[in-house]
């Protein structure tokens, strides 16, 4: 018996990770790999502001965010993607709007996607799983566009027929990729626009990991849909662009982030976020402010990541097919069979990682591409990264997983 369309909904991968380990001893004491939590210190000043703040939680605050949350984001946004604000970009109130995290944003934009006739919503496989749940309340089906390698771990847009073109209601994106690590160019972001803007097509794009690259981007750090937008003078652009304090400033649990798009798509998005979307608490907002007024702490944190890529490297050489990720934090390791990989480095030395099927989703022909590899998230210090690593990589080697026949 259906229950609805969530159905169809792909189970939560650590939920899976769970079922998979639930029963079984670890070989060592437990380090976790497996989630993309930041244990970096968040900054000291964001703390002091929300005890500082506690009396707001008092008050209502406004859903379009404070003059001071406004003027942080508009000043981040100015500095990190060069955008000149007093052009009339971004220039409605509703343009930039805050959120309780992204994950919500993600979700509840989809559901003002524009309707078309056995609509579609196509993200990037590997995904996160809610996009796919966005889809299914929007009443459409998820269309998920492998990225392997042979792509540059990006979904291939040239692939993208005029008939799905056609069926597609949203596309979503995400730069750079979780779990590969790949940023999408200027060229690619422009060819999306294109594509949204020629087919009717909402453009999200999950922009999370944006402050996290490694050095050779150090001069060119990951563009942002904003500035595609503001090359082609295009306010109106179908586009929406998602960005979060949780990895930037090592704030997961603030839960606070922000959207900001074209005008009649965050029109809509405000008119329904009025009625059904939580405003960010007062005291949040005022802590926000400060995380995005600040970029000192924010490059120590790249640079701790890298020297943890560092180790990452000197640990697996061409192992694995170890590369170093342009962005964010993970590892996506080629092992042969990820879900086996995953059970033996717990027996065998109590590290908990991330099988990357249950990041992905089998293609028509049931293949997975996600299933050779292993998903590891470098988010604990340095000394543990050097303590874990060279385990994981121990255990692999003496233990060598034959790739699954699919």
């Amino acid at each position: 018996m259906s229950h609805g369309p969530f159905d169809a909904l792909p189970a939560s991968p650590f939920a899976r990770l769970r079922a998979l380990l639930d029963g079984c001893e670890p070989g060592g004491a437990p380090v976790s790999l497996a989630i993309g939590e930041p244990q970096h210190a968040p900054p000291a000043f964001v703390l002091q502001a929300l005890q500082n703040d506690m009396a707001d939680y008092g008050r209502y605050p406004p859903i379009g965010g404070t003059p001071a949350w406004r003027a942080a984001v508009e000043g981040w946004l100015s500095r990190r993607f060069h955008l000149d604000l007093n052009t009339g970009l971004l220039d409605q109130p509703s343009q930039i709007l805050p959120l309780n995290g992204t994950r919500e944003g993600l979700f509840m934009a989809a559901q003002i996607a524009p309707l078309k006739a056995q609509g579609q919503m196509a993200m990037p496989n590997p995904f996160y799983q809610v996009y796919a749940s966005a889809a299914l309340a929007a009443g459409a089906s998820p269309l998920y566009l492998d990225a392997p390698a042979e792509t540059g771990f990006l979904p291939d847009l040239e692939s993208l027929t005029p008939e799905i073109l056609s069926r597609l209601r949203a596309l979503y994106l995400c730069s750079p990729a979780n779990p590969q690590g790949a940023i999408a160019n200027k060229a690619y972001l422009r060819r999306a626009y294109e594509l949204a803007k020629k087919h009717d097509i909402l453009l999200l794009v999950d922009e999370c990991y944006s402050e996290i690259y490694d050095t050779e981007f150090e001069t060119s750090p990951p563009p942002s849909m904003l500035e595609i937008m503001a090359e082609a003078q295009d306010d109106d652009a179908p586009v929406m662009v998602f960005h979060s304090l949780s990895k930037r400033s090592n704030l997961p649990g603030l839960r606070s982030g922000f959207v900001a798009g074209g005008k009649s798509a965050m029109a809509r998005f405000h008119k329904l976020r009025m009625v059904a979307g939580p405003q960010s608490p007062l005291p949040v907002q005022n802590a926000a402010a400060l995380a995005w007024g600040d970029d000192a702490h924010v490059h120590e944190n790249r640079t701790a990541y890298r020297a943890k890529l560092d180790v990452a490297e000197q640990v697996f050489g061409s192992s694995y097919g170890f590369y170093r990720p342009q962005g964010g934090f993970f590892l996506w390791l080629k092992v042969g069979d990820g879900e086996r990989a995953t059970q033996t480095l717990w027996r065998e030395a109590g590290l908990r990682v991330l099988p990357g099927a249950y990041l992905t989703q089998p293609s028509p022909t049931g293949e997975n591409i996600g299933t050779p590899y292993l998903r590891l998230a470098l988010v604990a210090s340095l000394e543990e990264t050097r303590t874990a690593l060279p385990k994981v990589k121990a255990c692999l080697d003496a233990h060598p997983q034959q790739e699954v026949a699919q």
